[in-house]
């Protein structure tokens, strides 16, 4: 046995042996597998004065961070690096190296690790912080990591878990896998910074999307909302019924995305020229599925404002949207009329961008 590192009790141990480093300074080899790029962007679409209703941001952005995701103009994006790290300890949720450690599963740690490990002589880490938690990440960072593994010819390596709801259907369509373990020992581990929307990644993104689309039919609803569902952080929209009778009214299905298979997802999805839902994971069905040029618009609750699919959908050629949505004590209130009228500009900036592969 030896122990496990993560635990507070054992900071001083763990700082005396494995010191405090990053990944980065503790590479083996590093490769930069795509250079970083500078790329042009459209400004949101909103009512006017609409950021003025933001009372806060989701706790992992800022003010500064959102305002340049919403804000026309030349955006940089990181390169894609990959860093060797050798004799790599995956275990509990975490990575343990020479030099440091990473915590993905910040809740799974136990004070004493079995010396029983899986063995692999050189693989790849498909996961992260964000993977872990959130099914979003999962889409946009753990499948394209995997893919990434794939080119390479490197197995892909995450922790074991419960998989995402939506995890196997996609897996299917798509055609990866990965080797799942609860603790390994790598001789060669490469870690991936893919961080950067740059070229490559957008490339892998619709490598996924061409895979996904492909299952669709040939029809399917040209407008649709997606409920926010009950299986991940609360975000109540208090007027709920209003606003899904209101869409109904203009042409829109309501999609139960918790209630559906990921076939027929991509089914009542990949021929939408708009998507509503308020902001959270189930966007990402919407990214994969939905042609270029459609139009994404999110509501977001004052209180926990968050653009971060703009840049994503920027990069696919979607047109990105939104409202803010008042806070209220039971979860937030949009109104029907103010909803209606930023449905209004998405579809008139679709109509001025003449792409049309509905």
């Amino acid at each position: 046995m030896f122990f496990n590192r993560k635990l507070p009790v054992l900071t001083r141990i763990r700082a005396r042996f494995f010191g405090d480093f990053n990944i980065a300074d503790c590479a083996a080899e590093t490769i930069e597998l795509t250079p970083k790029v500078e790329r042009g962007q459209p400004d949101a679409i909103a009512l006017p004065n609409e950021m003025e209703r933001i009372v806060a941001f989701q706790e992992e952005t800022s003010p500064e961070i959102e305002l340049s995701r919403l804000s026309a103009g030349t955006r940089s994006h990181a390169a894609t690096m990959a860093y060797r790290l050798d004799e790599a300890v995956l275990a509990d949720g975490s990575l343990y190296f020479k030099g440091g450690y990473e915590v993905f599963r910040p809740k799974s740690a136990r004070p004493l690790l079995q010396r029983h490990a899986d063995q692999f002589t050189v693989a790849q880490l498909c996961t992260n912080l964000w993977v872990e938690r959130y099914f979003g990440h999962w889409v946009n960072d753990g499948l394209l990591l995997e893919l990434l593994a794939s080119r390479r010819s490197i197995p892909a390596l995450r922790f074991r878990g419960k998989p995402w709801l939506h995890e196997p259907g996609y897996r299917k369509i798509v055609n990866l896998k990965a080797e799942h373990t609860a603790h390994a020992r790598i001789e060669k581990l490469w870690v991936i910074d893919d961080s950067g929307t740059n070229a490559d990644r957008i490339l892998r993104l619709n490598e996924l999307r061409r895979r996904v689309r492909s299952v669709a039919t040939s029809d399917g609803p040209k407008r649709v909302m997606l409920l926010r569902g009950k299986l991940g952080a609360s975000r109540n929209l208090v007027n709920g019924d209003e606003i899904h009778s209101a869409l109904v009214r203009n042409g829109f299905e309501i999609i139960d995305p918790e209630a559906e298979s990921v076939l027929s997802i991509v089914e009542k999805t990949a021929h939408a020229e708009m998507a509503v839902l308020v902001e959270g994971s189930a966007q990402n069905h919407c990214m994969l599925s939905m042609p270029e040029g459609s139009t994404l618009l999110t509501i977001q609750p004052a209180t926990r404002f968050n653009a971060f699919s703009k840049t994503f959908s920027d990069a696919l050629g979607f047109h990105w949207a939104f409202v803010v949505a008042d806070a209220q004590s039971e979860g937030f209130h949009l109104s029907v009329d103010r909803l209606l009228k930023t449905i209004d500009l998405g579809m008139a900036r679709h109509r001025r961008s003449g792409v049309n592969q509905l």
